[in-house]
């Protein structure tokens, strides 16, 4: 079960980024790694993720049971360290064991196949995303066109044919369908601040 961690790590996921592939919520990862569960890496004092780490948020939340923290904490050192054993986990060719009272054997070549996909489909995308002022007043655009990638996103998101999309945009192809939708779900960056205004009160 060999799994690779991203691209460049100084392009890693952010939070909000591994919480949307991992199908989490960001509340949730931030817990797990307040309680020392889960630990990632930071750069530019933000926490940066990669496809073990998703693997991992994926799995459990899949999972048709509840683990301790302790069993949580030995799955996430199993998938993110590439151990063989971990506490009551062992690491076996297409699935993963718990042992104890009731072992417990997780076939994983599915999920892992399905977020593995996820995750390069959203990496492959954001390398094609730029923003230029001389395009849309900066809009971030699929690179080579003039697409406005959230335009494309916010239709996916309502519900328009993948059909009809595509021959709208002959460019893009169904992936760059499924990323605009996820980029969308990512927001708006925070833009910079406002200025305020002060008036005297008697005016």
């Amino acid at each position: 079960m060999f799994i690779p961690n991203g691209d460049h790590p100084a392009r890693g996921l952010t939070l909000k980024e591994a919480a949307i592939l991992s199908g989490v919520t960001e509340k949730t990862i931030r817990h797990e790694l307040a309680a020392n569960v889960a630990r990632s890496p930071r750069a530019r004092s933000r926490r940066l993720f990669g496809p073990r780490e998703v693997f991992y948020f994926h799995l459990v939340r899949e999972l048709p049971f509840e683990l301790n923290k302790d069993d949580r904490k030995d799955l996430f050192e199993l998938i993110a360290r590439r151990k063989d054993r971990r506490g009551h986990w062992r690491r076996e060719p297409h699935r993963l064991v718990l042992t104890g009272g009731v072992p417990v054997e997780l076939a994983i070549d599915d999920v892992l196949r399905r977020v593995l996909a996820r995750v390069r489909l959203f990496l492959r995308g954001r390398r094609r995303v730029v923003s230029r002022p001389e395009t849309l007043g900066g809009e971030p655009v699929f690179e080579g066109t003039r697409i406005s990638v959230r335009h494309v996103g916010e239709r996916v998101k309502k519900g328009e044919p993948t059909r009809d999309l595509l021959e709208d945009f002959p460019a893009l192809d169904a992936d760059d369908l499924e990323f605009a939708r996820m980029f969308v779900e990512l927001g708006r960056p925070p833009g910079r601040p406002r200025k305020l205004k002060f008036v005297r009160g008697d005016e």
